[in-house]
């Protein structure tokens, strides 16, 4: 009775060796397929880790795009408020120390972007103007005339405050100028 259930099936002729070696390979690959289930239960032990790694790795990128997000935000509302206290500040230099402009009815019509604006200034105020003593400068919708060191200072502080400036007329005449010795007259207006 030694003698394996094979070896007592092939001596009474009810299989073949042909079926036998079938049988042999169907049972290393049943054998094979149980070890890779065995392997795949395993693995997705490692795969949860690996999911639960993928997870952390999003969930880290994810605070630090909304972190980026916050700073860029913050940065933007720090650079909109120092918009808003610059001019506060213009509005409020030019407030002190323009020039009042009294009941003026001469029109000076200066450049403003592509158009052409006019104010009603004094004629002490056109003077200046003209000789580039003075300079308009603009606060929100309004124009307002000011001394030439107090346009240059809202310059330096915001040049989109700055409106028209004239170059200083020189009192010394070039020598070589031909119309030297002929007077502007009075009544000509720009």
């Amino acid at each position: 009775m030694s003698q394996s259930v094979r070896d007592q099936l092939l001596k009474l002729g009810l299989v073949d060796e042909r079926k036998v070696s079938e049988a042999r390979r169907e049972q290393r690959a049943g054998a094979k397929q149980a070890k890779k289930a065995r392997k795949s239960r395993s693995k997705p032990e490692a795969g949860a880790a690996a999911t639960e790694d993928s997870a952390r790795a999003r969930a880290q990128a994810a605070l630090k795009a909304r972190a980026e997000r916050d700073k860029e935000a913050a940065r933007k509302k720090r650079l909109n408020e120092e918009r808003s206290a610059l001019k506060a500040q213009v509005a409020q230099i030019i407030d002190r120390r323009r020039e009042p402009r009294g009941k003026g009815e001469i029109a000076y019509n200066f450049v403003h972007g592509k158009k052409v604006k006019r104010i009603y200034v004094t004629q002490e105020l056109l003077d200046g103007l003209s000789a580039g003593q003075m300079g308009v400068v603009r606060t929100g919708e309004r124009f307002e005339v000011v001394r030439r060191e107090v346009y240059e200072r809202l310059v330096e502080i915001d040049p989109n405050a700055a409106v028209s400036l004239h170059p200083m007329r020189q009192e010394d005449a070039a020598e070589d100028d031909p119309y030297a010795d002929k007077p502007i007259p009075d009544d000509l207006m720009w």
